[in-house]
């Protein structure tokens, strides 16, 4: 099965794994990966999701999307809603009797860092004023009920263009489309730092701009922290299992 957001790119989604295949350019390896694709002069970056194991084709093939149909239509989704993400120009999945492999085709955004790098460094060019328009485009997000489950520092890259800095979000095939309340906001912003300064600045840029009480949202978002600071324990310790 495949579909593609325009004829022109038909050839290029249809024979996408001979494309994949052929390129050298990996971007990312991991679980799934990411390849950099050349195709009539403009470059395109193609993510093949990982086979999942025999109960997940089972899933995939007649129960639920695949993660490459979900990148695809959130990403559709999100440029109907005026949300930067890497423009969507179709998906493949490999047919059969069960699921197996997909891919999703985007164009390739050159950005210029991830919000990671500003969260790392201290000393970061205009570290304060990406960080407050950070929290507006997350703001914007939340009013456009737009979830993001992983709405991690890896996932949002970030670009100048004419002295403004403009966010992008990637990696969305596990997102939601719902309307937002106040624990919901906090929660979907608990995987971006555990620094308590940057925390309490993000606080209060969000309760600026939401005219909510910046302590209702400390306390929310203390609450969200914790939580993910146990999920991400309780991760490590099953890690640690499996591997003796």
């Amino acid at each position: 099965m495949y579909k593609y957001i325009s004829t022109d790119f038909k050839d290029l989604v249809v024979n996408i794994k001979k494309y994949f295949d052929e390129s050298s350019q990996i971007l990312f390896k991991q679980r799934n990966i990411l390849k950099l694709i050349d195709y009539q002069g403009i470059q395109y970056a193609v993510k093949s999701f990982k086979k999942p194991n025999f109960i997940n084709q089972i899933v995939y093939k007649y129960f639920r999307d695949s993660k490459a149909k979900r990148s695809y239509e959130n990403s559709v989704t999100l440029e109907k809603l005026g949300i930067n993400t890497a423009k969507p120009i179709g998906y493949y999945e490999e047919d059969g009797l069960l699921f197996s492999f997909s891919y999703y085709i985007s164009e390739y955004f050159n950005y210029d860092f991830e919000i990671r790098a500003v969260f790392k460094d201290k000393k970061f060019p205009n570290r304060e004023e990406i960080l407050k328009e950070f929290i507006k485009f997350t703001y914007n997000l939340h009013n456009k009920g737009v979830y993001h489950i992983d709405y991690s520092p890896g996932n949002i890259l970030v670009k100048e263009i004419n002295g403004k800095y403009q966010f992008y979000i990637i990696d969305v095939n596990r997102m939601k489309f719902i309307d937002f309340d106040i624990d919901l906001r906090m929660k979907s912003m608990s995987k971006l730092t555990s620094n308590v300064h940057d925390n309490n600045l993000l606080m209060q840029y969000y309760a600026i701009e939401s005219k909510i009480d910046s302590k209702i949202l400390r306390e929310k978002y203390n609450f969200y922290l914790k939580e993910q600071e146990k999920y991400l324990e309780n991760k490590r310790k099953l890690k640690k299992l499996k591997s003796q």
